[in-house]
């Protein structure tokens, strides 16, 4: 899938491991801490706080489907690296399960907070053992 340009720092592209379709989005850094979280956690890994030691910059998530309808339960590994300037080693994340808050398990993704400086990326998505897709992005400098 071609690499695609930032805008406002936010991105989507899509792409498909074995019978998911997997949307990963680029966002801002999102809050899980009350009173105001814009995320709910369900389960896997713990989030990276936004005034936590990694200073994450970036809410790096995979929308999950099957057959149109969302995933609610998978076992969904991220892997990302940087491609340019100069090519990066690759970086598992630690996978948090969440939902928008206030919005239901409808609205289920899995990802993390992260820090990530302007380049290009890659990242690898695997769900259930199936994958991994591969999409490619850019943040602007």
């Amino acid at each position: 899938m071609p690499a695609s340009a930032a805008q406002s720092q936010a991105i989507s592209e899509t792409a498909t491991a074995g019978v998911y379709s997997i949307t990963l989005k680029v966002l801002p850094a999102e809050s899980f801490s009350a009173p105001k979280a814009a995320m709910v956690r369900d389960g896997g890994a713990e989030p990276n706080l936004l005034n936590g030691p990694a200073h994450p910059n970036h809410h790096l998530v995979a929308f999950v489907t099957k057959g149109g309808k969302p995933v609610e339960d998978a076992r969904v590994q991220i892997s990302y690296r940087r491609l340019a300037p100069g090519t990066g080693a690759w970086t598992e994340l630690p996978v948090v399960r969440m939902h928008a808050a206030g919005q239901g398990l409808e609205t289920t993704h899995y990802g993390n907070n992260v820090r990530l400086s302007p380049g290009s990326y890659e990242v690898r998505v695997t769900v259930d053992g199936s994958g991994p897709a591969t999409i490619r992005f850019s943040l602007p400098g």
